[in-house]
């Protein structure tokens, strides 16, 4: 049977409606049928001006008219017109929600970047919080009652006396060679192991071995009393952090008694 009629009979079997010239005049046929809005091709270019003579601009300053789809949606879901709000009560917005301006300073002028509403909000928040402005600390005091003085008093006491528990508790961690205060062991350590400290140390023995050539005390004088200096900063390193131990649970006691405890060492 497929010797019959050659390439006709193939056509035929395997569907002539997939040809392309079938499918150009099927998609012919479908643009003809439709309505003349949507009567151009996809891929269609203007070749010259869209006649603007029968289109209106839209404007903020008045409503859109009936004939909008806008409007006439809004009716159908209950709407009453121009001049009542939405909602069930009527009690919602009757202007429409203004388009936003790519300018920046469009915030300043009741713009909708920031959404519906939120401006008022913060402007609501603004006016509070600068209805009157924040009391200085002298003012404060000036008419502060005694209750408060003391309180104030105390908190004073108690903090300065931190500060100096603290100040004399990070002083065995200060270098005399470079003249650098640390808080802490680690960066002590990390500082007396710096290439920096080492410098400025050679450079000192340097200028000791200078004087001890006119006349200043000899090498071995130095060692020892750079080994009495050393030995002496060691033992007040521990008595200070013996010391911080021992606050440390003289506090954790208090505590527990009820009492607040005492600074611990920084």
């Amino acid at each position: 049977r497929s010797k019959v009629g050659g390439l006709e009979t193939v056509a035929v079997s395997f569907g002539a409606h997939n040809s392309a010239s079938a499918r150009a005049a099927e998609e012919e046929q479908r643009l003809e049928q439709m309505d003349e809005d949507y009567s151009l091709p996809r891929d269609h270019r203007p070749q010259s001006y869209i006649d603007m003579t029968q289109c209106e601009m839209a404007s903020m300053d008045r409503h859109i008219p009936d004939s909008n789809k806008g409007f006439q949606m809004l009716l159908r879901m209950g709407w009453k017109g121009v001049g009542s709000g939405l909602g069930r009560k009527q009690d919602g917005i009757f202007d429409p929600i203004p388009l936003s301006s790519k300018d920046p300073l469009d915030l300043l002028f009741g713009g909708s970047k920031v959404g519906v509403g939120r401006l008022e909000e913060e402007n609501a928040m603004h006016e509070v919080a600068t209805d009157k402005r924040k009391e200085l600390e002298s003012e404060i005091q000036a008419s502060e009652t005694e209750e408060r003085k003391q309180k104030r008093e105390e908190q004073v006491e108690k903090t300065s006396a931190i500060k100096d528990e603290i100040k004399e508790i990070v002083s065995v961690f200060y270098c005399d060679i470079c003249d650098k205060q640390y808080k802490t062991d680690e960066q002590f350590q990390e500082h007396l192991n710096s290439y920096d400290h080492h410098h400025k140390k050679r450079f000192m023995e340097f200028q000791k071995e200078q004087k001890a050539m006119k006349g200043g005390p000899t090498a071995c004088e130095r060692q020892k009393k750079e080994e009495k200096r050393m030995q002496k900063e060691m033992a007040a390193r521990a008595a200070a952090l013996l010391a911080a131990q021992r606050q440390r649970q003289e506090g954790v006691e208090e505590g527990s008694e009820g009492q607040p405890p005492a600074p611990a060492p920084v």
